[in-house]
Protein backbone atom coordinates (compact mmCIF):
# COMPACT_ATOMS: atom_id res chain seq x y z
CA UNK A 1 0.00 0.00 0.00
CA UNK A 2 3.08 2.36 0.74
CA UNK A 3 4.77 2.00 -2.78
CA UNK A 4 0.97 2.12 -4.60
CA UNK A 5 0.12 5.31 -2.86
CA UNK A 6 2.66 7.83 -4.28
CA UNK A 7 4.19 5.54 -7.47
CA UNK A 8 0.54 5.44 -8.65
CA UNK A 9 0.51 9.37 -8.88
CA UNK A 10 4.01 10.61 -8.73
CA UNK A 11 3.78 11.17 -12.66
CA UNK A 12 0.59 13.07 -12.40
CA UNK A 13 1.75 15.04 -9.20
CA UNK A 14 5.17 15.83 -11.61
CA UNK A 15 2.79 16.90 -14.77
CA UNK A 16 0.73 19.14 -12.93
CA UNK A 17 3.57 20.82 -11.83
CA UNK A 18 4.88 21.88 -14.78
CA UNK A 19 7.02 18.74 -15.81
CA UNK A 20 8.15 18.37 -18.94
CA UNK A 21 8.00 14.79 -20.46
CA UNK A 22 11.41 14.80 -20.76
CA UNK A 23 12.04 15.61 -17.09
CA UNK A 24 9.56 13.36 -15.98
CA UNK A 25 11.61 10.12 -18.51
CA UNK A 26 14.98 11.37 -16.86
CA UNK A 27 13.55 11.19 -13.59
CA UNK A 28 11.41 7.41 -14.34
CA UNK A 29 15.08 6.45 -15.43
CA UNK A 30 17.25 7.62 -12.97
CA UNK A 31 14.67 5.63 -10.76
CA UNK A 32 15.25 2.43 -12.40
CA UNK A 33 19.03 3.06 -13.20
CA UNK A 34 19.82 2.60 -9.27
CA UNK A 35 18.28 -0.55 -9.09
CA UNK A 36 20.99 -2.90 -10.31
CA UNK A 37 23.82 -0.22 -8.00
CA UNK A 38 21.95 -0.10 -4.84
CA UNK A 39 20.39 -3.57 -4.35
CA UNK A 40 23.44 -5.78 -4.03
CA UNK A 41 24.70 -3.90 -1.83
CA UNK A 42 21.61 -3.81 0.42
CA UNK A 43 21.58 -7.75 -0.15
CA UNK A 44 25.05 -8.16 1.36
CA UNK A 45 24.16 -5.68 4.27
CA UNK A 46 21.16 -8.19 5.10
CA UNK A 47 22.96 -10.78 4.73
CA UNK A 48 25.27 -9.44 7.13
CA UNK A 49 23.29 -8.02 9.57
CA UNK A 50 19.73 -10.66 9.32
CA UNK A 51 16.48 -9.12 7.20
CA UNK A 52 14.81 -7.46 9.74
CA UNK A 53 17.22 -5.19 10.80
CA UNK A 54 18.13 -4.03 7.54
CA UNK A 55 14.25 -3.54 6.66
CA UNK A 56 14.02 -1.46 9.58
CA UNK A 57 16.43 0.87 8.54
CA UNK A 58 15.43 1.36 5.02
CA UNK A 59 11.85 1.77 6.08
CA UNK A 60 12.64 4.64 8.63
CA UNK A 61 14.68 6.29 6.11
CA UNK A 62 12.30 6.21 3.12
CA UNK A 63 9.41 6.47 5.35
CA UNK A 64 11.15 10.45 6.15
CA UNK A 65 12.56 11.26 2.91
CA UNK A 66 9.06 10.50 1.03
CA UNK A 67 7.55 13.01 3.27
CA UNK A 68 9.60 15.57 1.97
CA UNK A 69 9.10 14.91 -1.38
CA UNK A 70 6.48 16.65 -2.75
CA UNK A 71 8.32 19.51 -1.52
CA UNK A 72 11.04 19.20 -3.93
CA UNK A 73 9.88 20.93 -7.33
CA UNK A 74 13.59 22.13 -8.49
CA UNK A 75 14.43 19.17 -10.92
CA UNK A 76 18.34 19.18 -10.65
CA UNK A 77 17.54 19.71 -6.39
CA UNK A 78 15.05 16.54 -7.73
CA UNK A 79 17.41 14.41 -9.26
CA UNK A 80 19.56 14.86 -6.02
CA UNK A 81 17.09 14.08 -3.80
CA UNK A 82 16.08 11.13 -5.82
CA UNK A 83 19.22 9.64 -5.69
CA UNK A 84 18.95 9.60 -1.91
CA UNK A 85 15.47 8.51 -1.65
CA UNK A 86 16.19 5.27 -3.93
CA UNK A 87 19.46 4.17 -1.87
CA UNK A 88 16.93 3.19 1.04
CA UNK A 89 13.94 2.78 -1.33
CA UNK A 90 14.95 0.05 -3.65
CA UNK A 91 15.61 -2.74 -1.19
CA UNK A 92 12.48 -3.14 0.77
CA UNK A 93 10.55 -4.96 -2.26
CA UNK A 94 13.80 -7.77 -2.50
CA UNK A 95 13.75 -7.98 1.23
CA UNK A 96 9.91 -8.08 1.77
CA UNK A 97 10.29 -10.85 -0.27
CA UNK A 98 13.18 -12.32 1.05
CA UNK A 99 10.74 -12.02 4.51
CA UNK A 100 8.11 -13.72 2.65
CA UNK A 101 10.31 -16.71 2.06
CA UNK A 102 11.20 -16.60 5.56
CA UNK A 103 8.09 -16.92 6.61
CA UNK A 104 6.62 -19.20 4.50
CA UNK A 105 10.10 -21.65 5.25
CA UNK A 106 8.96 -21.87 9.06
CA UNK A 107 5.57 -21.63 8.76
CA UNK A 108 4.27 -24.64 6.65
CA UNK A 109 0.84 -23.85 6.53
CA UNK A 110 2.08 -20.39 4.10
CA UNK A 111 3.82 -20.33 0.86
CA UNK A 112 5.06 -17.54 -0.52
CA UNK A 113 2.83 -17.87 -3.51
CA UNK A 114 -0.17 -16.98 -1.19
CA UNK A 115 1.73 -14.25 0.77
CA UNK A 116 2.91 -12.66 -2.60
CA UNK A 117 -0.68 -12.27 -3.64
CA UNK A 118 -1.39 -9.78 -0.43
CA UNK A 119 1.34 -7.53 -2.13
CA UNK A 120 -1.13 -7.07 -4.59
CA UNK A 121 -4.06 -6.73 -3.30
CA UNK A 122 -2.23 -3.97 -0.80
CA UNK A 123 -1.11 -2.25 -4.43
CA UNK A 124 -5.02 -2.31 -5.19
CA UNK A 125 -6.90 -1.27 -2.44
CA UNK A 126 -4.33 1.93 -2.06
CA UNK A 127 -5.08 2.47 -5.68
CA UNK A 128 -8.57 2.91 -5.87
CA UNK A 129 -8.98 3.93 -2.43
CA UNK A 130 -6.00 6.61 -3.29
CA UNK A 131 -7.67 7.67 -6.15
CA UNK A 132 -11.30 8.92 -4.91
CA UNK A 133 -9.43 10.42 -1.91
CA UNK A 134 -6.82 12.44 -4.01
CA UNK A 135 -9.05 13.55 -6.78
CA UNK A 136 -11.19 15.22 -3.21
CA UNK A 137 -8.27 16.54 -1.19
CA UNK A 138 -5.23 16.85 -4.00
CA UNK A 139 -2.25 14.99 -4.70
CA UNK A 140 0.18 16.56 -2.22
CA UNK A 141 -1.23 14.02 0.50
CA UNK A 142 0.24 11.00 -1.38
CA UNK A 143 3.24 11.77 0.00
CA UNK A 144 2.31 11.60 4.02
CA UNK A 145 -0.16 9.08 3.73
CA UNK A 146 3.01 6.75 1.90
CA UNK A 147 5.24 8.13 4.83
CA UNK A 148 3.06 6.60 7.41
CA UNK A 149 2.27 3.38 5.70
CA UNK A 150 6.04 3.03 5.43
CA UNK A 151 6.98 3.52 9.22
CA UNK A 152 3.98 1.51 10.78
CA UNK A 153 5.31 -1.32 8.63
CA UNK A 154 8.53 -1.37 11.08
CA UNK A 155 5.46 -1.90 14.18
CA UNK A 156 4.33 -4.99 12.30
CA UNK A 157 7.79 -6.19 11.00
CA UNK A 158 8.67 -9.40 12.94
CA UNK A 159 8.45 -12.96 12.79
CA UNK A 160 6.48 -15.02 14.93
CA UNK A 161 9.34 -17.02 17.47
CA UNK A 162 7.97 -20.28 16.69
CA UNK A 163 10.98 -21.50 14.77
CA UNK A 164 13.86 -18.50 15.40
CA UNK A 165 16.92 -20.84 14.23
CA UNK A 166 15.92 -21.08 10.86
CA UNK A 167 16.42 -17.73 9.12
CA UNK A 168 16.85 -17.19 5.07
CA UNK A 169 18.88 -14.66 3.98
CA UNK A 170 18.42 -13.02 0.65
CA UNK A 171 20.87 -14.17 -1.57
CA UNK A 172 22.22 -11.72 -4.47
CA UNK A 173 24.63 -14.08 -6.69
CA UNK A 174 27.22 -12.48 -9.05
CA UNK A 175 26.59 -12.90 -12.57
CA UNK A 176 30.23 -14.16 -14.11
CA UNK A 177 29.62 -12.43 -18.00
CA UNK A 178 31.62 -15.46 -19.54
CA UNK A 179 28.96 -17.92 -18.26
CA UNK A 180 26.53 -15.74 -20.33
CA UNK A 181 29.06 -15.16 -23.57
CA UNK A 182 29.68 -18.90 -23.81
CA UNK A 183 25.51 -19.92 -24.21
CA UNK A 184 24.71 -18.37 -27.62
CA UNK A 185 20.51 -19.74 -26.63
CA UNK A 186 20.82 -17.50 -23.71
CA UNK A 187 22.68 -14.15 -24.90
CA UNK A 188 20.55 -13.86 -27.49
CA UNK A 189 17.28 -14.45 -25.24
CA UNK A 190 18.84 -11.62 -22.63
CA UNK A 191 19.27 -9.25 -25.63
CA UNK A 192 15.75 -9.91 -26.46
CA UNK A 193 14.94 -9.42 -22.51
CA UNK A 194 16.59 -6.14 -22.79
CA UNK A 195 14.62 -4.96 -25.82
CA UNK A 196 11.39 -6.07 -24.33
CA UNK A 197 12.22 -4.15 -21.02
CA UNK A 198 12.50 -1.10 -23.78
CA UNK A 199 9.23 -2.04 -25.50
CA UNK A 200 6.78 -2.43 -22.06
CA UNK A 201 7.85 0.41 -20.08
CA UNK A 202 4.56 2.53 -21.00
CA UNK A 203 2.12 0.09 -19.53
CA UNK A 204 4.61 -0.54 -16.77
CA UNK A 205 5.66 3.30 -15.82
CA UNK A 206 3.63 5.73 -17.52
CA UNK A 207 -0.28 4.30 -17.84
CA UNK A 208 -0.84 7.36 -15.25
CA UNK A 209 0.02 9.99 -17.65
CA UNK A 210 -1.94 8.00 -20.83
CA UNK A 211 -4.74 8.27 -18.78
CA UNK A 212 -4.21 11.85 -17.76
CA UNK A 213 -4.14 12.82 -21.17
CA UNK A 214 -7.44 11.36 -22.00
CA UNK A 215 -8.78 13.74 -19.26
CA UNK A 216 -8.96 10.81 -16.39
CA UNK A 217 -9.25 11.89 -12.87
CA UNK A 218 -7.37 10.73 -10.20
CA UNK A 219 -10.18 8.21 -8.94
CA UNK A 220 -10.26 6.62 -12.32
CA UNK A 221 -6.31 6.61 -12.44
CA UNK A 222 -6.99 5.07 -9.53
CA UNK A 223 -9.62 2.32 -10.73
CA UNK A 224 -6.71 1.23 -13.88
CA UNK A 225 -3.94 0.58 -11.21
CA UNK A 226 -6.63 -2.07 -9.27
CA UNK A 227 -7.73 -3.65 -12.41
CA UNK A 228 -3.90 -4.28 -13.12
CA UNK A 229 -3.12 -5.45 -9.99
CA UNK A 230 -6.40 -7.51 -9.32
CA UNK A 231 -5.61 -9.46 -12.60
CA UNK A 232 -2.18 -9.97 -11.79
CA UNK A 233 -3.85 -12.61 -8.87
CA UNK A 234 -5.18 -15.51 -10.93
CA UNK A 235 -2.70 -15.16 -14.04
CA UNK A 236 0.05 -16.39 -11.92
CA UNK A 237 -1.73 -18.87 -11.37
CA UNK A 238 -2.88 -20.17 -15.06
CA UNK A 239 0.73 -19.01 -16.23
CA UNK A 240 2.48 -21.72 -14.09
CA UNK A 241 -0.61 -24.26 -15.13
CA UNK A 242 0.52 -23.61 -18.58
CA UNK A 243 3.89 -23.62 -18.45
CA UNK A 244 4.29 -26.96 -17.10
CA UNK A 245 1.86 -28.40 -19.83
CA UNK A 246 3.83 -26.49 -23.16
CA UNK A 247 6.56 -24.71 -21.65
CA UNK A 248 8.17 -21.19 -21.11
CA UNK A 249 8.46 -20.33 -24.78
CA UNK A 250 4.96 -20.66 -25.59
CA UNK A 251 4.42 -18.80 -22.11
CA UNK A 252 6.29 -16.24 -22.92
CA UNK A 253 4.77 -15.88 -26.94
CA UNK A 254 1.86 -15.49 -25.92
CA UNK A 255 2.33 -12.16 -22.75
CA UNK A 256 4.25 -10.90 -26.24
CA UNK A 257 1.39 -11.40 -28.33
CA UNK A 258 -0.94 -9.96 -25.75
CA UNK A 259 1.12 -7.08 -24.89
CA UNK A 260 0.93 -6.36 -28.62
CA UNK A 261 -2.68 -6.05 -28.76
CA UNK A 262 -2.81 -4.04 -25.58
CA UNK A 263 -0.29 -1.56 -26.76
CA UNK A 264 -2.62 -1.40 -30.07
CA UNK A 265 -5.66 -0.67 -28.18
CA UNK A 266 -3.98 2.39 -26.45
CA UNK A 267 -3.41 3.35 -29.38
CA UNK A 268 -5.98 2.88 -32.19
CA UNK A 269 -9.08 3.88 -29.07
CA UNK A 270 -7.96 6.40 -26.73
CA UNK A 271 -11.23 5.80 -24.91
CA UNK A 272 -11.32 5.65 -21.00
CA UNK A 273 -13.50 2.60 -20.75
CA UNK A 274 -11.55 0.72 -23.61
CA UNK A 275 -8.26 1.65 -22.29
CA UNK A 276 -9.34 0.34 -18.48
CA UNK A 277 -11.11 -2.87 -19.77
CA UNK A 278 -7.58 -3.07 -21.68
CA UNK A 279 -5.77 -2.84 -17.97
CA UNK A 280 -7.28 -6.17 -17.39
CA UNK A 281 -4.69 -7.40 -20.24
CA UNK A 282 -1.93 -6.75 -17.24
CA UNK A 283 -2.43 -10.03 -15.76
CA UNK A 284 -1.01 -11.64 -18.70
CA UNK A 285 1.26 -9.37 -20.05
CA UNK A 286 3.15 -9.18 -16.68
CA UNK A 287 2.41 -12.63 -15.02
CA UNK A 288 2.91 -14.43 -17.84
CA UNK A 289 6.13 -12.79 -18.91
CA UNK A 290 7.57 -13.34 -14.81
CA UNK A 291 6.95 -16.73 -14.99
CA UNK A 292 8.43 -17.81 -18.62
CA UNK A 293 11.22 -15.48 -18.20
CA UNK A 294 12.48 -17.06 -14.61
CA UNK A 295 11.90 -20.61 -16.11
CA UNK A 296 13.57 -20.03 -19.32
CA UNK A 297 16.55 -18.58 -18.05
CA UNK A 298 16.28 -21.54 -15.74
CA UNK A 299 16.41 -24.11 -18.13
CA UNK A 300 19.53 -22.18 -19.73
CA UNK A 301 21.90 -22.51 -16.53
CA UNK A 302 23.54 -24.92 -13.96
CA UNK A 303 20.85 -25.78 -10.88
CA UNK A 304 23.69 -24.23 -8.92
CA UNK A 305 22.84 -20.93 -10.47
CA UNK A 306 19.74 -20.54 -10.54
CA UNK A 307 19.37 -17.70 -8.48
CA UNK A 308 21.15 -15.84 -11.21
CA UNK A 309 17.72 -16.18 -13.02
CA UNK A 310 16.48 -13.09 -11.03
CA UNK A 311 19.24 -11.19 -11.19
CA UNK A 312 18.98 -11.08 -14.89
CA UNK A 313 15.35 -10.31 -15.00
CA UNK A 314 15.77 -6.84 -12.40
CA UNK A 315 19.05 -5.86 -14.43
CA UNK A 316 17.88 -6.42 -17.73
CA UNK A 317 14.34 -6.23 -17.81
CA UNK A 318 13.53 -3.72 -14.95
CA UNK A 319 16.64 -1.77 -14.77
CA UNK A 320 18.44 -1.31 -18.05
CA UNK A 321 15.53 -1.91 -20.72
CA UNK A 322 12.90 0.48 -18.19
CA UNK A 323 15.87 2.92 -17.63
CA UNK A 324 15.99 3.78 -21.70
CA UNK A 325 12.35 2.87 -22.36
CA UNK A 326 11.95 5.87 -19.85
CA UNK A 327 14.11 8.18 -21.56
CA UNK A 328 12.78 7.55 -24.80
CA UNK A 329 9.26 7.79 -23.52
CA UNK A 330 9.51 11.06 -22.16
CA UNK A 331 11.36 12.37 -25.42
CA UNK A 332 8.44 11.26 -27.85
CA UNK A 333 5.61 11.90 -25.31
CA UNK A 334 6.62 15.76 -25.69
CA UNK A 335 6.65 15.84 -29.27
CA UNK A 336 3.59 13.41 -30.11
CA UNK A 337 1.62 12.42 -26.81
CA UNK A 338 1.10 9.83 -24.56
CA UNK A 339 -1.24 8.29 -27.40
CA UNK A 340 1.63 8.75 -29.78
CA UNK A 341 4.09 6.71 -27.49
CA UNK A 342 1.86 3.62 -27.11
CA UNK A 343 1.85 3.43 -31.34
CA UNK A 344 5.46 3.70 -31.87
CA UNK A 345 5.94 1.27 -28.62
CA UNK A 346 3.62 -1.02 -30.19
CA UNK A 347 5.80 -0.83 -33.67
CA UNK A 348 8.82 -2.07 -31.32
CA UNK A 349 6.80 -4.66 -29.53
CA UNK A 350 5.72 -6.52 -33.08
CA UNK A 351 9.22 -6.86 -34.05
CA UNK A 352 10.46 -7.90 -31.11
CA UNK A 353 7.62 -10.30 -31.13
CA UNK A 354 8.86 -11.40 -34.56
CA UNK A 355 12.84 -11.72 -33.72
CA UNK A 356 11.78 -13.96 -30.23
CA UNK A 357 9.06 -16.27 -32.47
CA UNK A 358 11.79 -17.30 -35.32
CA UNK A 359 14.86 -17.94 -32.33
CA UNK A 360 12.17 -19.88 -30.37
CA UNK A 361 11.60 -21.50 -33.52
CA UNK A 362 14.97 -22.03 -34.52
CA UNK A 363 15.78 -23.35 -31.06
CA UNK A 364 13.09 -25.91 -31.64
CA UNK A 365 14.17 -27.51 -34.87
CA UNK A 366 17.60 -27.73 -33.45
CA UNK A 367 16.46 -29.65 -30.58
CA UNK A 368 14.36 -31.79 -32.44
CA UNK A 369 16.70 -32.65 -34.62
Amino acid sequence: MAFATWRVFYNVYLEENNFSGIQIGVINALIQATIFFIVPVWGIIADRKGIRPTMRVALFFTGIMILGLGNVLNFWWLIAYISVLFLFHHPLGPLIDALAVQFSDTNHESNYGNLRLWGSFGWAVASIIGGYLFLQLGLKLIFPIASLLFLVTIIFLRIPERSPTKLYKPHFERIKFMEIVNNRALMIFLIILFLYGIACSPVNAYMNLYFSELGADNSQIGIAYTIQALSELPFFIIGNQLLKRFGSRLVIIISMMIMVVRLFIYAFVPSIPVALGACALQGITLSFLLVGVVDYIHSQLPRSRHATAQSLLWVLYFGLGHTLGNLFIGILKDMNGMVGVMFSFALLTCAILLITSVDFAIQFNKYKR
